[in-house]
Order: C-alpha cells, then sequence, then structure tokens
C-alpha cells in the first residue's frame, strides 16, 4: 500500500486520450516542484503529430491542489508545432500517487488523462529521513 504523500513534487509519467480513440494515446513525463499547493513542472512527450520537426515536444505546466484536487494548465512552448494551452482536471488518490482527469482545450477537444508518480518509493524515503521539507513562508 503507498504511503500518503505531501505533495505532488517529484517524477511523474502519464498519458491522455483522445474522445473515441480519434487519434492514438499520447505518453508524457513531468517532473514537478509543489510549494504549499501551488506547482509548476516542465514536460516532454513524443511529436506523434509532427506538426514541426523534432522528436520531442515540450510544455511548461503551472497549477494548484486542494486536497486530492488537482488542476493544472499545459503551454506548450513551440516545439513540433505546438503552441496553445490545454487545461487538466483531476483527482488524485489518497497517497498522491495516481492522478485520473480530463483534460480540454476550449471549443476544440477534450478526453482523459492519467498520471502516476515514478519515484514514489524514493521519495517516500527520502521525506521520512527529514531531507524533504516543505518551505516555511
Amino acid at each position: 500500500m503507498a504511503r500518503r504523500r505531501a505533495s505532488l513534487s517529484g517524477a511523474w509519467s502519464g498519458a491522455y486520450r483522445f474522445p473515441g480513440d480519434a487519434r492514438p494515446e499520447v505518453v508524457f513525463n513531468v517532473q514537478i516542484e509543489e510549494v504549499g499547493g501551488a506547482f509548476t513542472g516542465s514536460l516532454q512527450e513524443p511529436n506523434v503529430y509532427g506538426f514541426a520537426p523534432g522528436d520531442v515536444v515540450t510544455a511548461d505546466i503551472e497549477g494548484v491542489r486542494t486536497g486530492q484536487s488537482v488542476t493544472f494548465t499545459k503551454f506548450y512552448d513551440g516545439s513540433g508545432g505546438m503552441a496553445h494551452a490545454v487545461r487538466y482536471e483531476g483527482q488524485a488518490d489518497e497517497s498522491l500517487s495516481r492522478i485520473d482527469g480530463k483534460w480540454s482545450i476550449p471549443r476544440d477537444w477534450s478526453g482523459t488523462f492519467f498520471m502516476v508518480r515514478d519515484d514514489d518509493g524514493e521519495a517516500v524515503e527520502a521525506e521520512e529521513r527529514g531531507e524533504v521539507t516543505a518551505p516555511s513562508g
């Protein structure tokens, strides 16, 4: 059984899906840093649509976690020809090691996503040793 984490900080992997399998599932990796419920991160995913050259598409994320409710926006940086924003809304499990929810591009697309923590074991051990602390503030 996974232990309850204090934040979303750490490495995550996941995938987003389109409605009715309109397009193939897209996997992604994201590194998150959460402080006081607000979080930012850097995301990478394969350039599966090829709107521009390059193997990888990158984006920044900014979001908020309130309890187990998680919302964030992904801002593509133009790599791979993608420069739009995507809104994500999800629910984390009790241990903050998995998030499931929906993504949307207003007036365009929407679908589902999931994310799982990559570093759960190492991060929990670091928290237990007191190596990870919440900033005072």
